[in-house]
């Protein structure tokens, strides 16, 4: 009986060791909140984040093994209320730029810089590249809610329509199907988002890009100031993703400095 017993404890003293192990290996969960980004972000047939962005913070979870990213897709507009109720901690490629103060979170080092730029369907009525000669001619067609140096960083949608020759859409994806429709002349969009589309032949043969931005923003994770994890510690991994070549290689795939040359 007493050998019985000392196995028994000595099973349980095992299972216990394994146990804390476990614990102490256990991840730090972090909820990453985003919307989506036409083809870079977005929510597939089973409601799983997918697209190049969705991909480089999976990869934050395969750097390092003391947090785990959870990536959670949430409409642009429910968004803000998300990280104001301490919901989520992350936000991954943003600027502090384009969020608001109430939102408590702070900047990481920057990933990779990138901006809004002009484009137009190639046969515009004003005869290709010069449809950028003057931006006050022109009607443009940008996303509601977003502020644009061309309208004065005014995201005022009354005081935008009253001031300028302007169409204000639900997002960036209309932006693009409302030009190439030839509902307006320029459409204003993140670098990022028509990289994307110019990967198509179809699509590239159709558009040109002006050869300026309208504003340029240093992108970072932004991290919730009273979150689990700090800015300290996101920007460790942030090293970690530039030594592995992840950030290298998603700039070769949101950059579209190669099509700006294709000018007729």
């Amino acid at each position: 009986m007493s050998h019985y017993r000392m196995l028994l404890k000595s099973a349980l003293l095992a299972l216990c060791m394994l146990l804390a192990a476990a614990g102490a290996q256990a991840r730090i969960k972090v909820i990453v909140a985003t919307d989506s980004w036409a083809q870079l972000m977005y929510l597939d047939s089973r409601k799983v984040p997918k697209g190049e962005l969705a991909d480089f913070v999976y990869r934050m979870n395969e750097v390092q093994d003391q947090f785990q990213f959870e990536l959670v897709i949430y409409p642009r507009l429910r968004l803000d209320r998300i990280f104001i109720d301490k919901e989520a901690d992350v936000y991954p490629l943003r600027t502090i730029a384009w969020t608001r103060p109430e939102l408590g979170l702070l900047p990481t080092k920057t990933i990779f810089t990138s901006g809004d730029i002009y484009f137009a369907h190639r046969a515009n009525r004003f005869g290709g590249h010069k449809v950028f000669d003057d931006l006050t001619v022109p009607t443009v067609a940008g996303v509601r809610g977003y502020h644009y140096q061309l309208f004065n960083n005014n995201a005022d949608e009354t005081y935008v329509r009253k001031n300028f020759k302007a169409y204000l859409v639900d997002s960036n994806e209309s932006v693009i199907r409302f030009v190439l429709a030839d509902h307006a002349d320029i459409g204003i969009v993140p670098e990022v988002i028509m990289a994307k589309y110019l990967n198509d032949p179809k699509v590239r043969e159709q558009v040109i890009v002006a050869d300026r931005y309208d504003s340029q923003v240093e992108l970072s994770n932004l991290v919730r100031k009273d979150g689990p994890i700090s800015v300290e510690q996101m920007n460790t991994i942030v090293d970690l993703l530039i030594a592995s070549g992840d950030v290298k290689k998603l700039k070769a795939k949101l950059s579209i400095q190669p099509y700006r040359s294709l000018k007729k």
